[in-house]
């Protein structure tokens, strides 16, 4: 495989997407060569054992393309086409697009438009963090294993971020707390604390099934909720689990330590007590 000296996103996600989701190239060596070159200044589609991604004009190449589109996008589309009967499964499929819409978007500059873009959390953004990654590691190959470890993660995030969003439309028990509107979920997805509190849900509770005894109530900083009342009633109704009460008064659970004590309390019993 063959992609352009000094990697940006869009080379990066183009050679992750190949690496992991194109049958036959998980192991396939990565060259590099100039912005716009080919190996030997061969055609780059001339040799179906070689694949050139954001350099070349070949196939995987889109600078020669007047349409707004990356790489990311003509290899994502290539992949689907070779798969074939080689299905891939709506879950990764959905968080694939996704990830692939916002690197184009990226590549094309559309983040010049994005409202986070003067502040300065804008750096810790994945493609931010690669241009000061490249300042620290100029070798063009270990540069690509770490892009490709982010990738990873990225898509991991994302397939928890769809499964939590489903799980919240769906099986989400919703009700009125004395501070306002709650969430009640039973799943080990972490992202469903996120997901729930960025739709303005005052408190959420996270119910573990595979962990039972491991719950988590999480309230927003801005929310008005103040768990230590709760936190006394569990304590004394349940005074043998290990129940913590952060600072902020805004969050409570049981740990997930291995020794901690685990609450004898039932989803529905939680919810009752919230709930006046």
């Amino acid at each position: 495989m063959v992609t352009h000296i000094n990697p940006d996103l869009d080379a990066m996600a183009s050679v992750w997407l190949i690496k992991r989701f194109l049958p036959g190239w998980e192991k396939a060596a990565v060259c590099f060569v100039p912005a716009g070159n080919t190996i030997d200044n061969q055609s780059a589609d001339s040799d179906p054992a070689v694949l050139h991604v954001d350099t070349g004009l070949g196939k995987l190449d889109h600078h020669q393309l007047k349409r707004i589109t990356s790489a990311t996008a003509l290899v994502w589309q290539y992949i689907r086409t070779k798969r074939k009967h080689q299905t891939i499964s709506p879950l990764e499929k959905e968080a694939l697009t996704r990830i692939v819409k916002v690197v184009t978007e990226i590549d094309n500059a559309r983040d010049l438009v994005w409202n986070e873009n003067r502040r300065d959390r804008f750096e810790f953004y994945l493609h931010s963090l690669i241009y000061g990654i490249k300042r620290n590691i100029p070798q063009d190959d270990q540069l690509t294993e770490v892009g490709l470890m982010l990738m990873d993660g990225l898509l991991r995030t994302f397939k928890d971020k769809i499964k939590a969003e489903e799980k919240i439309e769906r099986e989400g028990i919703k009700f009125e707390s004395r501070w306002g509107r709650a969430i009640a979920l039973e799943t080990g997805n972490e992202k469903v604390l996120w997901e729930a509190e960025i739709r303005r849900f005052c408190l959420v509770i996270k119910y573990d099934p595979d962990f039972p005894k491991r719950v988590k109530i999480y309230a927003r900083f801005d929310s008005p909720v103040d768990l230590t009342p709760i936190y006394k009633i569990f304590k004394k109704s349940d005074s043998e689990a290990d129940w913590f009460l952060h600072a902020s008064k805004k969050l409570l659970l049981i740990s997930s330590h291995p020794h901690a004590r685990g609450t004898s309390l039932s989803l529905d019993e939680i919810i009752k007590a919230l709930k006046k």
